[in-house]
């Protein structure tokens, strides 16, 4: 074999390794919607952005496993959703299935005294599971939507 050849076959092993790696990289999402953003909202609570990246995504997969986003880029919008997140305790509120493919589940969040309900819609993520896609950040606020 010639240095050539060496050098052709070390790098298609690596393409293929990296993409195998790729692609073993993304584990199914939580199998319900509520299920992915309880876990998204636990993540938000502890900071945790990597963690939110996994569970926040569209129909082609997770924010952490595409490049759509830049990663920089990525990162400043989950610490911006963190920020306005965090909450002191959550419930669910409501639960429309209008469109089926992308389910919209009400939280209501709370921090101190400040109650504000926020609107996740979720899809099936390509991997098995749920996606947070859209997150109704307006109401989040702090001069935004309707407090109670």
């Amino acid at each position: 074999m010639t240095i050539a050849h060496r050098t052709l076959a070390v790098a298609s092993l690596g393409l293929v390794l990296g993409c195998a790696g790729r692609a073993g990289d993304v584990a199914p999402s939580p199998a319900t919607p509520e299920a992915t953003i309880e876990l998204f909202l636990d993540a938000v609570n502890a900071g945790d952005l990597d963690r939110m990246a996994t569970l926040w995504g569209d129909e082609r997969g997770p924010s952490s496993a595409t490049n759509r986003i830049p990663r920089a880029q990525r990162a400043q919008r989950l610490a911006i959703i963190q920020r306005l997140l965090r909450s002191d305790g959550r419930r669910l509120v409501s639960s429309e299935n209008t469109m089926p493919a992308a389910p919209v589940r009400t939280y209501e969040l709370s921090q101190g005294t400040r109650r504000f309900s926020v609107p996740f819609t979720c899809v099936p993520s390509p991997h098995g599971g749920w996606l947070i896609r859209e997150i109704g950040l307006d109401s989040a606020m702090p001069s935004g939507g309707p407090r109670r």
